[in-house]
């Protein structure tokens, strides 16, 4: 689905989530904070790992649907870089800019 909604429909945010510790601890902050569902098992994070890309697709209340790909990665906290592909613009600049 992520394919089917061209770079045309994404926009992308950096963030530092300083008070992070771990990979684990930032999916589930990230997951449960956008209230959209893991896809792919992607919630899963491997051991021993200091990146790891969360995929994430929701359908809001306009019956339209938003798709996160949120790049992690582990250093001092943890690094978000998230893309968020909507055919709303409104709603993809919302999303991306919720976490900041």
């Amino acid at each position: 689905m992520w394919d089917e909604l061209s770079e045309e429909n994404e926009v992308e945010e950096t963030y530092a989530l300083s008070s992070m510790k771990t990979l684990e601890a930032a999916v589930d902050q990230v997951t449960s904070f956008m209230g959209m569902h893991p896809c792919e098992r992607s919630h899963k994070i491997p051991e021993n790992r200091s990146s790891h890309t969360l995929l994430l697709a929701g359908v809001f209340r306009s019956h339209t649907n938003v798709l996160v790909r949120a790049r992690l990665a582990l250093s001092d906290g943890v690094t978000l870089r998230i893309a968020v592909r909507s055919e709303d613009e409104e709603l993809r600049q919302l999303v991306a800019s919720s976490v900041g």
